[in-house]
């Protein structure tokens, strides 16, 4: 019974002492929409961004979407990673980038 009250209080206390994070606001946002494909970007005040544009491509007999674009957000240690991507019938093909940390 003791350990489960330790374990309690334990717990009460890491909700407690946590750290709460700031809630990431928008600083901008686009987004279109159109029968032959889309796009978007938005970034926000966390460092995360995000760019992205697809369109339909037939490949034989079949539709489908090619997309391409890139995200980047930091790390907690400050090092910010950006990634590349484009997916399509060929499969999905990302570059990672990682920058050094800024001072």
């Amino acid at each position: 019974m003791i350990s489960l009250k330790l374990f309690v209080f334990a717990l009460f206390a890491a909700v407690v002492i946590a750290e709460e994070k700031p809630v990431a606001e928008i600083l901008s946002e686009n987004t279109n929409v159109n029968p032959d494909g889309y796009n978007f970007d938005f970034k926000t005040s966390d460092g995360v961004s995000r760019q992205e544009e697809g369109s339909l491509i037939t490949v034989d007999e079949k539709q489908g979407i090619a997309i391409k674009g890139s995200y980047s957000y930091l790390t907690p240690e400050g090092e910010e990673y950006q990634v590349t991507f484009t997916a399509d019938d060929k499969g999905y093909k990302p570059t990672i980038r990682v920058l050094p940390v800024q001072q």
